[in-house]
């Protein structure tokens, strides 16, 4: 498995809060930081299973496997996994995927490969590791 997270920052934004955001749902991420115009990216590498944790542990504390196993087996698209989870909400210690249009700011975009399946049912199913 690996993946990718990324989240732009924008002017009303500030960076010590998304990047909160971001390490909130996913954990110690190392975010890296570009500058694309008026935007600030930050853009982080997943590298194994084990890096979904974090997650994987806030879908389950807030009794969300089950929406969010739905979900995500409709957003995966062959071996490619891509979703978006709401800045705000991650922020404030919650997991809640993004809608289109619901935030101004955009989400926090995760994009996953490998064994899709294994990948979904790490997060939302029974299994403790894979």
């Amino acid at each position: 498995m690996e993946g990718l997270v990324r989240v732009e920052v924008h002017p009303t934004e500030s960076i010590e809060k998304v990047v909160k955001a971001v390490q909130t749902v996913m954990g110690e991420i190392e975010l890296h930081e570009s500058d694309r115009g008026h935007i600030t990216v930050l853009e982080g590498r997943l590298e194994k299973m084990d890096d979904l944790l974090p997650l994987r542990d806030l879908l389950t504390r807030m009794r969300i496997r089950d929406a969010a196993l739905s979900l995500l087996t409709g957003a995966a698209v062959d071996e490619r996994l891509s979703f978006g989870l709401n800045k705000e909400a991650a922020y404030a210690g919650r997991a809640s995927f993004f809608q289109s249009g619901a935030s101004p700011t955009g989400p926090i975009q995760v994009e996953l490969s490998g064994d899709i399946d294994k990948i979904i049912e790490f997060l939302c199913g029974k299994s403790e590791r894979l």
